[in-house]
């Protein structure tokens, strides 16, 4: 890789562009077509795969205008060597002109970023998008910005062209609220360039003009996987959860994470907590049984022992903050010894990584 910098000059003005059509007043009114709605709430959850380990990143749309949107990228990214994993949250403002037609992906996010990269999306656009079904073709560059010195810079500056992949599977399953869904995709790849300094890229796109999301990227030192996808809905007489649990007495949470490694419960749990305990309230003759499970990652006895303080971590959460009696709940663990999915695979591994709940 050329060590070849750049230093970043990012304008901190927003200037003043025109609504498309997937921002601005009628954004939370995005028709039923659409696989997945552009809103305020919409979260995804990203699986990322390092020499150091796997971790999930989160993307949480804060904030639509007419003048673009806002999003929260937060992950604990685990350290070098063995290091405390790192804890990194950014905001970041994306302009709806460039939502619209930036043919620039800045993907990479650090403590630090500014808080707007005018020219560029943390995705893909809608004119990528529109490039590939009407083409098979786009233009794209990847800007690689990191920080030297104190100073952010441009590492890498990766442009080419995108071609569309023929007889890809035209969908992709992704947990979409809960539901395993079908979404439809584009397939994508191309080598893009920096000064002679070629690298392979593909991807997985939403096909999806309105809410072009990112859904797989393989490339240098890049390997990501969608995995969870929430946004706001009515509001039911019951949860699927709960629905789940009625029916079945066994329900499957994906939305409970943990530090990288340990078993301290992570802010983003928050929601998931809340329905769990609201759902005892609404049922006070149920216990539950909460068991943990790990990917295949590591030691097996370690993983094992990992998983049943997960578990009774989630306890002691309902217990200490929500005011769950404590008899109403038990707990165990079964490490890897129960996977969902292939280990082989970020994603196989993200759908191991789990909270089981048993109604007793």
């Amino acid at each position: 890789m050329r060590a070849h910098f750049r230093i970043l000059v990012v304008a901190a003005a927003l200037p003043w562009v025109h609504a498309t059509p997937c921002l601005g007043e009628d954004a939370t009114r995005t028709p039923p077509s659409a696989p997945v709605p552009f809103v305020v709430g919409l979260n995804t959850v990203r699986a990322v795969v390092t020499p150091e380990g796997d971790y999930e990143s989160f993307r949480v749309v804060e904030a639509i205008d007419a003048q673009g949107y806002r999003i929260t990228a937060t992950a604990q990214v685990p350290g070098d060597d063995g290091d405390a994993p790192i804890d990194v949250q950014v905001t970041r403002r994306v302009l709806a002109v460039d939502q619209a037609s930036a043919r620039t992906m800045c993907i990479y996010f650090h403590n630090g970023d500014p808080e707007t990269f005018p020219g560029t999306v943390p995705g893909i656009s809608a004119a990528v998008i529109d490039d590939l079904r009407k083409t098979g073709k786009s233009a794209l560059t990847v800007l690689d910005v990191g920080e030297l010195f104190g100073v952010r810079v441009v590492r890498r500056e990766l442009s080419g062209t995108l071609e569309r992949i023929p007889n890809a599977p035209a969908s992709l399953p992704v947990l979409v609220n809960g539901r395993l869904v079908q979404l439809p995709v584009i397939h994508a790849k191309g080598t893009l360039s920096d000064d002679g300094d070629d690298e392979d890229f593909e991807f997985d796109f939403l096909d999806d003009p309105r809410n072009p999301i990112v859904l797989r990227t393989r490339g240098p030192e890049i390997s990501s996987n969608l995995i969870k996808i929430t946004y706001p809905e009515a509001p039911a007489a019951q949860s699927q959860l709960q629905r789940e649990l009625a029916a079945h007495q066994v329900a499957t949470v994906y939305g409970i994470y943990f530090s990288f490694a340990r078993a301290d419960i992570r802010k983003q749990s928050g929601p998931v907590l809340k329905e769990i305990a609201g759902i005892l309230r609404a049922n006070p003759s149920w216990k539950l049984r909460i068991d943990g499970h790990t990917d295949g990652v590591g030691n097996d006895a370690a993983n094992l022992e990992l998983s049943k303080r997960r578990a009774a971590a989630v306890k002691a959460a309902l217990v200490n903050g929500y005011g769950i009696d404590a008899t109403r709940l038990t707990t165990g663990g079964y490490g890897e010894s129960s996977p969902r999915a292939t280990n082989a695979t970020p994603e196989g591994r993200a759908l191991n990584r789990r909270v089981e709940l048993r109604r007793e």
